[in-house]
């Protein structure tokens, strides 16, 4: 399994370290590394990699502030020099907590971390999710997976939009992303998730499903192109 990450901390010192301890474990290569979340959240390109380590103390806007502002969700490696954000990287699902300073026999437990994570959807691949449960008018109502074919954000709510009809509720777009199988459905806009089977036509930043027309960003036009082979 060969997976790609990036760094995002203000200490160019561990960063490097990071870096070092990759390349001795292998399988895991950083594509980039940003200083600040800021540059991070301007210049990420969320396409080309698959987790990041991310430092939760950093000036300006700290590493919990950035997850907040993320437009697609992703895995997390969360670091810090101090021990109590554990509860709240618990609380953001991250695949593990490195206490700085971090010694190599430590890191290669994350890197078994990282790859059992990745691992996972594989091995439960003939049990495919076929329902979700949303809120809708303060009922928990079950929907076909298979039915839902675009989902929109807006303010502090969500549409998802079925066949049948739509269903508001209040979730950020993140939180029901991660509810989703990830080889099905693809956020193509910060406020946009589409189903890819769905998508009757591309053209240029815009796809059509079901009559509607779905603007697409240039940071997931490439990701958007790959997975439907479109050349």
């Amino acid at each position: 399994m060969s997976l790609k990450c990036a760094i995002i901390d203000d200490d160019p010192f561990f960063a490097k370290i990071i870096e070092h301890y990759l390349l001795q474990a292998g399988s895991i290569k950083c594509v980039s590394s940003y200083a600040t979340a800021l540059d991070a959240l301007n210049k990420i390109n969320f396409s080309e990699i698959d987790f990041l380590f991310l430092d939760i103390e950093m000036p300006e806007m700290n590493g919990l502030e950035f997850l907040n502002n993320l437009p697609t969700a992703i895995p997390i490696v969360f670091v810090s020099s101090k021990k109590t954000y554990g509860v709240d990287a618990f609380d953001n699902n991250a695949i593990d907590y490195l206490h700085k300073p971090i010694s190599f026999a430590r890191f290669l437990k994350c890197v078994n971390k990282i790859k059992a994570h990745f691992e996972k959807p594989k091995a439960n691949e003939k049990a495919k999710q076929q329902n979700i449960f949303i809120k809708h008018n303060g009922i928990h109502i079950r929907l076909a997976i298979e039915d839902i074919f675009v989902i929109r954000a807006h303010d502090n709510d969500i549409t998802l939009n079925t066949n049948i009809r739509s269903y508001k509720t209040h979730l950020r777009l993140k939180d029901i992303f991660d509810m989703l199988p990830l080889n099905e459905f693809m956020q193509v806009h910060r406020s946009f998730i589409v189903q890819l089977a769905k998508i009757d036509k591309v053209d240029g930043e815009i796809i059509e499903i079901n009559g509607r027309t779905i603007p697409v960003s240039r940071t997931y036009l490439g990701e958007l192109y790959e997975r439907l082979k479109i050349k």
